[in-house]
């Protein structure tokens, strides 16, 4: 009999809301299916503030003694979302959950995966690695269109869905206040130059725009980016809301209209229900606003935020429904 039903393996415990809610959503529909906190264990960056945040055990992902007990321990591994396969910066994280899913085979804990977005993958070393992991996992399933088709070319059968977090939706209801105009400025780096010209397009919108524009960072390299735009003058925010939880999100997203970059940022404005505009830095982002009609800016002047925002409220029990059918195919 071994001691966990599932260990929850992600890009957690960097201080990347995105990825822990991530974390956040795959626990809760864990916790749907029958498990209880006891049957999970994270593995994480930092294990310590991942433990006290979700409740569960926590094991320090650098350290293969530790891995490679919990997976002993352990009677599956979940690859619980996010880009963990895409080579685009360099082969390390594909490396990572490649050795991930070869030792938990090797341990008796199965594999299953959900949530993927997969690519960009620019390697032959990254196709290989993604594929051998992939086809060792019993569940994949992966969240836009773009994973799907790449998934295809490599030989692999996925399931197609849409990101874990939008089943916390109902963290977010309605916002009987009518607080100032504000728009939710949210920039990341990335190796384009795409933020810089971002920035200039804020910076030319707040001269006509009657509110105020707030930076919001979902990790600590966002925050560093705005500030250091700010400094140079390249960027005008009235000041930057680090948002570090759901609760955070919760309140600053009410209210406003949003545009920006990062995938979870959108996720959170179209949860929230706010007018909101994609920035696409990556193929998962224009995945992402393509399947759900929202708007988005390339270059130029920016659009007028006054655009509805999608309601993904009236599907959100299919969306829970069909993430905890995979959850029991892959705890079956």
């Amino acid at each position: 009999m071994r001691r966990y039903k599932v260990a929850l393996a992600g890009y957690y415990g960097f201080g990347n809301l995105g990825d822990e809610l991530l974390a956040e959503a795959a626990i809760a529909a864990l916790l749907r299916c029958g498990l209880s906190r006891r049957d999970i264990v994270l593995m994480s960056a930092t294990p310590e503030e991942s433990a006290q945040k979700f409740g569960t055990d926590s094991v320090n992902r650098w350290k293969v003694s530790q891995v490679c007990q919990t997976l002993r321990q352990s009677e599956t591994l979940l690859l619980g979302g996010g880009g963990l396969f895409q080579d685009a910066s360099s082969l390390r994280s594909c490396l990572y959950y490649w050795w991930l899913v070869r030792a938990a085979r090797f341990f008796g804990a199965t594999p299953w995966a959900i949530g993927q977005s997969v690519g960009p993958l620019l390697t032959r070393t990254g196709h290989w690695l993604t594929r051998d992991a992939l086809s060792r996992c019993s569940v994949v399933q992966v969240r836009d269109a773009v994973s799907e088709a790449l998934c295809a070319s490599l030989g692999l059968t996925v399931e197609t869905g849409c990101d874990i977090v939008l089943s916390l939706a109902d963290f977010f209801t309605e916002n009987e206040s009518t607080p100032p105009a504000r728009l939710l400025v949210n920039l990341r780096p990335e190796k384009h130059k795409l933020s810089e010209r971002f920035a200039e397009a804020v910076s030319a919108y707040s001269a006509s725009f009657n509110g105020e524009l707030v930076g919001v960072a979902l990790s600590e390299e966002d925050e560093k980016l705005m500030s250091r735009f700010i400094r140079e003058g390249r960027l005008s925010l009235s000041r930057i809301e680090r948002v570090a939880t759901l609760q955070d999100a919760v309140r600053v997203f009410q209210g406003t209209a949003a545009v920006g970059m990062r995938l979870h940022f959108l996720i959170l404005a179209a949860m929230a229900r706010v007018p909101l505009t994609a920035v696409p830095y990556d193929p998962k982002v224009e995945s992402f606003a393509a399947a759900q009609d929202i708007p988005v800016w390339r270059d130029g002047a920016l659009p007028s935020p006054c655009v509805a925002s999608p309601d993904f409220r009236a599907s959100l029990q299919n969306i829970r429904d069909n993430i905890d059918e995979l959850c029991r195919e892959g705890l079956s």
